[in-house]
């Protein structure tokens, strides 16, 4: 009996682990390979079982748990880790709150939780029964973590709050068991279990609460950019029609003076009249360098920039797909990182910017910009160091490159050269391929 019991017990458990994961976390891989997961975890913790030794039980619990929650749903390490000590803690303070409430009402001895199979099986009903309803209202009540939420460095002094209550509970349990307590200490005892349960989820949902405010920060201060760079793009293409019909309604009489100069055969003057058209009318600036609405104003609009500021600018983007990465983080990126490369070169004497995006293996999208830097920009701490007046604003565009990096499972490196004063960084995105359930 008491071999059923624990059966059905992990059975449950994997349950509630994919109740709570489902509602918190977005899902990476199909149904057949989460459900397989959720079976292969059952088995390691079921066969754990058998060893009789709780603290063992509750580290299979932990690791499996944290493997489902890495592999199978997409979260960062803390995230996962956060939410697996929660769920453990909900499940020790809920069986504790069952066995103390159980010692007071029915006077029963806490030895015999072990050792009778009739009373064992009652309990677990219990405690499993009150940590799905718990971890049910925490999973609800919270926000669901989107795929690369924010992520505060601050977030791991969460940690030492479900892991001391851990501690705290397991001490609870051995000083039960050990010694004889009277009434009023196992009234006790179960008080602390409920407010470490209640301490627990308030803490979670302040934290919930903390993440969600940064992330909707973030999604304005994007969006506030993208508009931005639209509005730009109508300007832009504004005045490349201005030069148009400048350059059109001028064409014909432009031709008749070639022409003439051409009769005369006064060569030299052909040419200096053609380079005046092509420096007067701005034929230069009016370039394709991408298919990409954002992507080719925000290279032109930086090409402009450099033409005005004698800075020596080449580009080279291939016919790629970014219909992978969001409209919002592709202009951020770029428009940062083009910023930073404009800001550089036009403080340096040799003045030069090149853009290289690519395909690599069909799999990623690789992003290679060098300029001119007369000062090394990186640290001893490998940080940046800007020229920039506004370095706040410096330092919110670096971290939006390195969380764009990041969500599309991407790496980048950099380099000074002190003999040549050029710096280089490389950036490679992943492309995302989609994964439907079945």
């Amino acid at each position: 009996m008491t071999t059923i019991c624990f059966l059905l017990t992990y059975i449950f458990e994997q349950f509630v682990a994919y109740i709570y994961f489902s509602k918190k976390l977005t899902q990476k891989v199909s149904n057949k390979q989460l459900l397989s997961s959720y079976i292969i975890s059952f088995a390691i913790q079921f066969a754990v079982n058998f060893t009789n030794i709780p603290y063992l039980n509750l580290l299979s619990f932990l690791i499996c748990n944290f493997l489902i929650a890495y592999i199978c749903y997409y979260s960062s390490i803390k995230q996962v880790i956060f939410n697996v000590l929660l769920l453990e803690s909900l499940m020790i303070v809920t069986e504790l709150i069952i066995i103390y409430s159980a010692t007071l009402l029915f006077k029963i001895d806490l030895k015999n939780y072990s050792t009778n199979p009739y009373i064992f099986t009652l309990e677990t009903i219990g405690t499993k029964t009150l940590y799905f309803v718990f971890a049910y209202i925490s999973s609800r009540i919270s926000f669901k973590e989107k795929k690369n939420a924010i992520d505060k460095d601050y977030s791991y002094l969460l940690f030492f709050l479900p892991l001391t209550s851990v501690v705290l509970i397991m001490s609870l349990v051995y000083v039960s068991i050990n010694l004889d307590l009277d009434q009023i200490a196992n009234i006790l005892f179960m008080i602390i279990s409920f407010l470490l349960l209640i301490i627990n989820i308030v803490v979670f949902l302040v934290h919930e609460r903390i993440i969600s405010t940064l992330t909707k920060n973030t999604e304005l201060q994007l969006e506030k950019q993208k508009e931005e760079i639209n509005q730009e793009y109508y300007i832009e293409l504004e005045r490349q029609y201005d030069v148009s019909n400048i350059l059109v309604h001028d064409i014909k009489r432009c031709l008749l003076n070639i022409r003439e100069l051409s009769n005369s055969k006064d060569y030299n003057e052909i040419i200096k009249y053609v380079d005046s058209i092509y420096q007067g009318y701005e034929i230069k600036s009016l370039k394709q360098y991408s298919n990409n609405k954002l992507v080719n104003v925000i290279v032109s609009r930086y090409a402009q920039l450099c033409y005005e500021n004698n800075i020596e600018f080449c580009a080279d983007i291939r016919n790629i797909d970014f219909s992978f990465i969001s409209d919002s983080d592709l202009t951020s990126l770029l428009d940062n990182l083009l910023e930073n490369s404009y800001e550089a070169s036009r403080n340096s004497q040799d003045k030069l910017i090149n853009l290289n995006i690519d395909i690599k293996n069909e799999s990623y999208v690789r992003i290679d910009m060098s300029n001119s830097c007369d000062k090394n920009p990186i640290k001893m701490n490998r940080h940046f160091e800007t020229s920039k007046k506004d370095k706040k604003s410096h330092g919110f565009g670096l971290k939006i490159i390195n969380k764009i990096i990041k969500k599309y499972n991407g790496n980048f490196e950099y380099s000074y050269d002190i003999d040549s004063h050029i710096f280089n960084i490389s950036i490679i995105l992943k492309i995302q391929k989609f994964l439907i359930s079945v």
